[in-house]
């Protein structure tokens, strides 16, 4: 009967430790899922500003080219 309660006992000892692993486990993920999502939405942002720059930097490029087509045409 000794051995039978050990053996009971170590059952529920593993029970519990893989349970109290699973939890932590699944915190722990849970935690990193929510770092990379802020993370993610950062990017996105950096990637919409830089979008922004980039269009801004192609307007004033056709305003230069007609500028300078203007003054060419102003010289003739």
């Amino acid at each position: 009967m000794d051995y039978l309660d050990y053996i009971v006992s170590g059952i529920i000892a593993t029970v519990f430790s893989a349970m109290a692993w699973l939890v932590r486990t699944v915190l722990t993920n849970q935690k990193q899922l929510q770092l990379l999502e802020r993370e993610i939405k950062a990017r996105e942002e950096r990637r919409d500003e830089d979008r922004q720059a980039m269009q801004e930097i192609r307007n004033d490029i056709k305003e230069i080219k007609r500028d300078i087509l203007d003054l060419y045409k102003n010289d003739k």
